[in-house]
């Protein structure tokens, strides 16, 4: 099965053609053009992820700055924008989680204050038939 593909005819720097041949010898590829080949696809594969985001700029403390990178470091998120939008994720959800607990809370409130004002009206009621027999 064959495949459609295209020529790409590109110029590099000789000092960036030799690390593409040293790359090339470290992970066994067959030439440079698979190493580009690889290279390109593990950026188009990257770049999927934010063709449909928006950048975000932030000041953090420097503590929890640096309580973000050893957590990334140990291996919790891959980098610093996959930890923002882990942190920014769970956030998020919380907050889903407390608004829709916070509705059910309130009409359950709700429910119950006209239950009791239509208790108070019937025991109302019933005063006012006691005191007429």
């Amino acid at each position: 099965m064959t495949t459609n593909s295209a020529r790409l005819n590109i110029r590099l720097p000789e000092e960036d053609l030799l690390e593409l041949e040293a790359i090339r010898e470290r992970t066994g590829l067959q030439s440079v053009s698979d190493v580009v080949r690889e290279a390109i696809s593990a950026y188009l594969h990257d770049e999927a992820a934010t063709w449909n985001s928006d950048l975000i700029k932030a000041t953090v403390p420097a503590a929890l700055m640096e309580d973000v990178e050893s957590f990334i470091a140990s291996g919790d998120a891959t980098d610093l924008n996959q930890a923002v939008t882990l942190a920014l994720t769970g956030w998020a959800e919380e907050k889903k989680r407390y608004y829709l607990e916070g509705k059910v809370a309130l009409r359950q409130k709700m429910a119950e204050a006209i239950e009791e004002r239509s208790t108070r009206k019937g025991m109302a009621r019933t005063v006012s038939r006691m005191r007429v027999q």
